[in-house]
C-alpha cells in the first residue's frame, strides 16, 4: 500500500502497515446457500450465498481475504453473488463429491481456471453423457472488475481415462480431484484419478498442459455399476499442504452382497507425491470395511484424517467414525486412533486458513442441519487434537456433505511476507517454529540474505520466485519456495470532475444522484485491470484494506461540488493510489420530441433503430452541433447513466428515456413515445409446392391487408399491384410500404413446380424369408410409395421388406398427388453366396421357391465364370453341392441360369466360399 504525497492528510503510519498472508481460501461459500468467513481470524456464518449443492462446490478470493468468484461446477457467480456473463453450463454437478477447484494462472493475476468434474452417474438420463474433468478460464479485468468467463475457452476436455476403454469412456472420471503447488514455487498440479491411473496436469505461466503425467497403481477400482451409477467414484482426493502425500477415499471398491450391506467395501489409501515430477507411488491400504468419505491433512502434514459411514445389512446408516493417522509413525497404518462416533454422517473435512480443520456432514434423518464440527488442533495426537461435534453455526442456512477445496499449498506455512507495491520494502519472515542454525533468503532477482528477517526492495515489478533454505549443523535442508509478486501501483488521473445532470424534483441545487463508476475510465486511464473504490474522506480510503465501507456506487452528493476519493488497485492487490473527485450536477432543458413509429414485426413489437431516431430528434428540436443522445429503459438508469438501450432495440408501444449531452457536458433529457404501427403479418419466406396443372398461381391473398389503400406495393416482376399471377417458378419478392407512417417490409414467395416423378431403378436384395425393393426415383421432393395398391396406403420410405417372389407392381407420387407412375417388378430370390463344408449350414445351393404357381422353376443350370455348363440341378432336389465330377470346385463366383414353368428366364451369379 502506497501513501499518495499530494494527500498529505494521510499520516505516515497508515501506510504498508497491513501483512500480505495468503486469504485466497478465505471464503467458503457450500451446501445450501451456506457460507463461512475467516477474514476476522475466526469462522463468521456467510448469509448471502447462492449456491444449493449436495456435494461438490468452490471458492476463490484475492490475497486479501476479497471474494472474487464461487461455482458448485454448473454456475459461476461473482463476488455481488449473481451469475457471471457465460457463466452457466460448466460440466461439474452438484452431486459429485469434488465438483470444482480453481486454480490461478501463474504470473496472470487476472486469469484463473475453474477446473470441473461431472457426476458419475447415468440414473436420470442414459442421453446425457458424463463429461467427466474439464475446465474453465475466467478473466477477472472483465466486467468492471466482477470477472467473465471466455465463452472460447469454457469446458475445455481432459483426457482422464482409456478413450479405447469402452467403460471408462463412458464414465470418464471419479468425482476425485486436488491441486498443490509445483515445487518451482510457480506452477501447479491438478491431479484426479481413475481406475489404477492418477492423472497430474500441470498449470504454468503458459496455461493448462493437457498432456497429464500418468501413475499406475497397484490398486484398481475400475467403474463398478450399479442402478447405472459408478460406486467407486464417490469420495475425496487430497494432496498434503507440503506436496509430499497423497490421500484418496473410495467409499466402494466391489458391489456387495445384499446379505452382509452393499456398502462395506470402501477403502483409504495414502501415497508418496512428488511435486516435483507429479509421480504418485508407494501405495499404502489405511482403512478397509467401510464407506469412507472425507480426507484431509493437517497444516504442517504430521496427521491424516478421515471419515467413514458404518450401515447395517439394509444399508441403512448407524454412525460414522472419524480417525486420525499419525504421519510421523513408521507404521502409519497401525497408527490409527478413533477420535469420535457419531450420528453424523460422514461429510468432507477441509483445512482452513486458521490451521483448524472443519467437518460437514448431518445426522442421519436430518437433512436440514446447521452446524458444522472442527478439529481445533490437528497436530496433536489422539484425544488432544481437541474434536469438537456440531459446534460452528452456519445458521440460517444449512450444511450438506461437501467443502469447498482449495489449493493446498495455501495452507502451507513456512515463511511470509508484507508490503508488496513496487518501492516498498518486503519484509520476509518465518512463520513456523520449525529448528534452524541459520538462514539464506535468494529473492529471485539476484540478490540473496542471511538475516532472519530480511527487507528487500525490488527495482521491478513483476513475479519472483522466493526461496528460503535453512541449515542445521551446517548441512542445507530443503529450500522453501514461494512466488510473490511485486506489483506496480497504477497510473491515474490524479483530479477528475464527474459531471452529471440533475434531474431530479430540484434540477437547480446542484444535488443529484452520480453513478460514480462512469469516473472508472477517466480516473483510470482506461485500465481494465484495476478496480476502483470511492469514499467521502482520504483517510476512510486508505483504512479501507477490504473494501467493505465504500460508498455506493449510485451516490447522492451531500453538497454542490463534493469532493470524494477514488481509490484505485490493481486486483489482488493493496497497492493503490487515490484520485480526488468533483461531483458537480448541472440542470438541463426538458426536451419532448415527437413520437418515434416503427412497423410490427408480427408480435405487437417493432424494431426501433435510435441511431436513425436520434438523428431525427436533433433534427426536429434544432439541437446545438456535437449533441449525443443515449435512451434508457427506465428513468433511473437514465440519470444514472446505466445500462443505455442498443441501437437496434425491440419493443412493444412504450415511453422511454433520454439523455442529451454537449461535448460531455449535460444538455438536457426527455421521453419518448415508441409506437407499434400495425403491418401485416406475414412471413419473410412463403413456401409453395405445385403441380403442373395448379399453374398460374395467384400471389398476394395470402397478405392479411384490410386497408389497402395506406400501402403501396412493388413486387419483382415491377407490378405494383397487391397480388399478381404467375405462371413458372421461382422467387418473387415483394416490398410493402406503409405510407401513413413511412415503415416498410419485404416478403419472398419461393414458388416450386412438383414434377411427375420417374422410377430410375429398384434394387432388389433376396432372403430366405422374402425380398428387400429399394425404390430410386427422380424428381425427389417428398414422393410417396405403395406396393400393390395404387389406392392404399402409401408410404414416405421407398424401401419394402420381406416381399415374396412373384409379380409386384410399384406406385410412385408426390406429395401433392399430380400424377400416379407404376412399374410392374418380378421378384426372383436366391442366396447370394454358400459354404460347402459339411457342417450343416449352407452347405447347397439353388434358388428360394416362389409361391406363386404361375412362376414355378422348370430347369436350373450352373456355369463356370467361362461359360462352361457344370451342373443341371433338379429343383425339387437338395441344390448344387459345389463339386463337378464329384471334385470340389474352388472358391469364386459362379453364374445360373432359371427357366421358369411360364417360359421366363433369369441370369445371375453367386459365391462359393470356402
Amino acid at each position: 500500500m502506497r501513501c499518495i504525497p499530494v494527500l498529505l492528510i494521510i499520516f505516515v503510519m497508515l501506510c504498508g502497515t497491513q501483512s500480505q498472508a495468503q486469504r485466497e481460501a478465505a471464503n467458503w461459500y457450500f451446501g445450501d446457500r451456506a457460507g463461512l468467513t475467516f477474514n476476522s481470524g475466526i469462522p463468521v456464518a456467510l448469509k448471502n450465498g447462492n449456491l444449493q449443492t449436495s456435494e461438490g462446490s468452490a471458492a476463490i478470493s484475492d490475497r486479501n481475504g476479497n471474494l472474487l468468484f464461487y461455482t458448485d461446477g454448473k454456475n459461476v457467480y461473482n463476488r455481488q453473488h449473481s451469475i457471471m456473463p457465460n457463466g452457466t453450463g460448466l460440466l461439474g454437478d452438484d452431486s459429485s463429491t469434488q465438483s470444482a477447484i480453481i486454480v490461478p494462472k501463474p504470473s496472470d493475476p487476472d486469469i484463473y481456471y475453474i477446473f470441473t468434474v461431472d457426476r458419475p452417474d447415468y440414473s436420470f438420463n442414459l442421453e446425457d453423457p458424463i463429461e467427466g474433468v474439464n475446465y474453465t478460464e475466467v478473466d477477472m479485468s472483465l466486467n468492471f472488475g466482477l470477472g467473465d468467463v471466455l465463452p472460447n475457452k469454457k469446458n475445455i476436455h481432459l483426457i482422464t481415462y482409456n478413450p479405447g476403454d469402452p467403460l471408462e469412456n463412458k464414465y470418464k472420471s471419479s468425482e476425485k480431484i486436488s491441486a498443490v503447488i509445483h515445487n518451482d514455487g510457480m506452477s501447479y498440479w491438478v491431479v484426479t484419478q481413475l481406475t489404477n491411473k492418477f492423472y497430474s496436469f500441470k498449470v504454468t505461466q503458459s496455461g493448462v498442459e493437457t498432456t497429464p503425467v500418468i501413475s499406475t497403481t497397484p490398486n484398481s477400482v475400475p467403474p463398478l455399476i450399479n442402478f447405472k451409477v459408478n460406486v467407486t467414484a464417490l469420495g475425496y482426493l487430497k494432496i498434503s499442504p507440503n506436496g509430499k502425500k497423497l490421500a484418496v477415499a473410495y467409499s466402494s471398491t466391489s458391489l456387495g452382497d445384499p446379505s452382509t450391506g452393499t456398502k462395506k467395501t470402501g477403502k483409504v489409501f495414502l501415497y508418496d507425491f512428488d511435486n516435483s515430477t507429479g509421480i504418485i507411488e508407494n501405495e499404502k491400504l489405511l482403512l478397509s470395511g467401510s464407506y469412507p468419505y472425507g480426507v484431509e491433512f493437517s497444516q504442517k502434514t504430521t496427521k491424516l484424517y478421515v471419515t467413514a459411514n458404518y450401515f447395517n445389512e439394509r444399508d441403512v446408516l448407524l454412525h460414522s467414525f472419524l480417525y486420525q493417522y499419525d504421519l510421523d509413525n513408521p507404521e502409519i497404518t497401525s497408527s490409527q486412533s478413533i477420535i469420535h462416533k457419531s450420528s453424523n454422517s460422514a461429510g468432507a473435512l477441509q483445512l482452513a486458513i486458521d490451521g483448524r480443520i472443519y467437518r460437514a456432514g448431518y445426522p442421519v434423518f436430518t437433512p436440514k442441519h446447521a452446524l458444522l464440527s472442527v478439529i481445533k488442533n490437528p497436530e496433536e495426537k489422539g484425544n488432544a487434537c481437541n474434536y469438537e461435534n456440531n459446534v460452528i453455526s452456519i445458521s440460517p442456512n444449512f450444511v450438506r456433505l461437501g467443502l469447498p477445496p482449495f489449493i493446498q499449498s495455501l495452507f502451507l506455512e513456512n515463511f511470509n511476507f508484507k508490503f508488496l507495491c513496487q518501492g516498498d520494502e518486503t519484509h520476509f519472515f518465518i512463520s513456523t517454529d520449525v529448528p534452524h542454525d541459520s538462514v539464506r533468503w535468494d529473492f529471485g532477482d539476484g540478490n540473496f540474505s542471511t538475516e532472519l528477517e530480511p527487507h528487500h526492495t525490488y527495482a521491478l515489478p513483476g513475479t519472483y520466485n522466493v526461496s528460503l533454505t535453512r541449515f542445521i549443523n551446517g548441512e542445507a535442508l530443503n529450500p522453501w519456495q514461494k512466488k510473490i509478486t511485486i506489483v506496480e501501483t497504477p497510473k491515474i488521473l490524479p483530479e477528475y470532475e464527474l459531471i452529471q445532470c440533475d434531474l431530479d424534483a430540484d434540477p437547480t441545487d446542484g444535488i443529484t444522484e452520480f453513478n460514480l463508476q462512469l469516473a472508472k475510465d477517466p480516473v483510470t486511464l482506461g485500465n481494465r485491470n484495476t478496480q476502483i473504490y470511492f469514499y467521502e474522506t482520504a483517510q476512510a480510503a486508505a483504512l479501507d484494506s477490504l473494501y467493505q465501507n465504500a460508498i455506493p456506487e449510485n451516490y447522492t452528493n451531500q453538497t454542490p461540488g463534493q469532493l470524494i476519493f477514488a481509490k484505485v488497485s490493481q486486483y489482488g492487490t493493496s497497492c493503490f493510489e487515490l484520485a480526488q473527485v468533483s461531483l458537480t450536477a448541472k440542470s438541463g432543458i426538458l426536451l419532448s420530441p415527437s413520437p418515434a413509429n416503427a412497423c410490427d414485426l408480427g408480435n405487437g413489437e417493432a424494431e426501433f433503430n435510435l441511431s436513425s431516431i436520434e438523428s431525427s430528434i436533433l433534427s426536429e428540436l434544432n439541437l446545438p452541433a456535437n449533441t449525443r443522445l443515449s435512451f434508457y429503459e427506465a428513468e433511473n438508469e437514465m440519470r444514472a447513466g446505466v445500462n443505455p438501450l442498443p441501437i437496434a432495440y425491440i419493443s412493444k408501444s412504450k415511453t422511454i428515456f433520454f439523455l442529451a449531452k454537449r461535448e460531455g457536458s449535460c444538455y438536457g433529457s426527455g421521453k419518448l413515445d415508441l409506437r407499434v404501427s400495425p403491418f401485416p403479418n406475414v412471413l419473410a419466406v412463403n413456401e409453395y409446392y405445385l403441380c403442373r396443372s395448379e399453374f398460374p398461381r395467384n400471389l398476394g391473398p395470402e397478405l392479411p391487408i384490410e386497408q389497402v389503400q395506406k400501402f403501396s406495393f412493388l413486387w419483382s416482376t415491377g407490378e405494383t399491384s397487391p397480388n399478381i399471377m404467375v405462371s413458372a417458378e421461382g422467387t418473387y419478392s415483394l416490398r410493402i410500404v406503409n405510407e401513413e407512417f413511412g415503415c416498410a417490409s419485404s416478403f419472398e414467395f419461393l414458388v416450386k413446380e412438383l414434377l411427375t416423378p420417374e422410377i430410375t431403378d429398384i434394387a432388389v436384395e433376396s432372403t430366405s424369408e422374402g425380398s428387400e425393393l429399394s425404390v430410386f426415383t427422380s424428381n425427389d421432393r417428398g414422393n410417396l410409395f405403395s406396393l400393390d395398391d395404387s389406392s392404399g396406403n402409401f408410404q414416405s420410405s421407398s424401401v419394402f421388406r420381406n416381399v415374396p417372389g412373384g409379380s409386384h407392381t410399384i406406385f410412385v407420387k408426390n406429395r401433392n398427388e399430380c400424377e400416379i407412375i407404376q412399374q410392374e417388378i418380378l421378384v426372383f430370390g436366391f442366396p447370394q453366396f454358400f459354404t460347402p463344408n459339411l457342417d450343416g449350414y449352407q452347405d447347397f445351393w439353388k434358388p428360394f421357391k416362389i409361391p406363386d404357381l404361375a412362376f414355378q422353376i422348370k430347369n436350373i443350370y450352373i456355369f463356370d465364370r467361362y461359360g462352361k455348363l457344370l451342373k443341371q440341378l433338379d429343383p425339387n432336389g437338395n441344390g448344387w453341392d459345389g463339386t463337378f465330377n464329384n471334385k470340389g470346385m474352388p472358391g469364386d463366383d459362379y453364374w445360373f441360369k432359371v427357366i421358369l414353368e411360364n417360359g421366363r428366364e433369369f441370369k445371375g451369379h453367386f459365391s462359393l466360399i470356402r
